[in-house]
């Protein structure tokens, strides 16, 4: 039980750190089709987003 616990906060902090490194400077999205997280630069206008887990394609400003 304790290492499932010290598991998620790590898993936890590691997700937040990349935000916290890249905050400003990207923009996180997520796939409309299986969740999967992705980011792109801010300031690029409306992006064509294809997806490295399922292959979908979505459209995102920036």
């Amino acid at each position: 039980m304790r290492q499932r616990v010290k598991k998620f906060f790590l898993l936890r902090r590691e997700r937040i750190g990349i935000r916290l490194r890249y905050g400003r400077q990207r923009r996180f999205f997520r796939c409309p089709a299986c969740r999967f997280p992705q980011s792109v630069p801010i300031g690029r206008g409306q992006s064509k987003l294809v997806c490295p887990h399922c292959g979908e394609i979505f459209l995102r400003r920036t």
